[in-house]
């Protein structure tokens, strides 16, 4: 009875608390991030992020060139090459990155791993597009 009791006061406590938690804005939304002199595991986070995501834009990009130079039959080639890779560097990252699962870095070793391949990857496909 007691236990039932008290669990339904901390419940009642707390319920207000989380609703709080839920609307507090993030970190990148409330201040600017200096991603050059970021120090805090959020803030390094969310520039390795923001980093990936850019690296990400730059390479649909470039591979959008591509594509529009291409036959169908390269087409079809390309995109069965991308997808492979896709999952090549997905699979590659989360293998380089294993020892730090559940770490605090875990995050930012991996979109610095996924930002690495994939620039190299855009790399590539400049290359092919400069031989042309």
């Amino acid at each position: 009875m007691y236990k039932r009791l008290i669990s339904t006061f901390v419940l009642v406590a707390i319920a207000p608390l989380s609703t709080l938690v839920i609307s507090l804005p993030s970190i990148a939304q409330t201040r600017t991030i200096n991603c050059s002199k970021a120090t805090s595991t959020p803030e390094l986070k969310f520039c390795s992020q923001q980093s990936y995501q850019a690296a990400d834009k730059k390479l649909n990009q470039v591979y959008q060139q591509v594509v529009s130079n291409l036959s169908s039959e390269a087409k079809q080639l390309l995109t069965t090459g991308q997808q492979s890779w896709i999952k090549f560097r997905d699979n590659n990252c989360n293998f380089e990155v294993y020892s730090s699962r559940g770490g605090t870095g875990y995050e930012i070793f991996r979109n610095g791993c996924l930002e690495r391949l994939t620039k190299q990857r855009t790399k590539d496909l400049q290359d092919y597009l400069s031989s042309r």
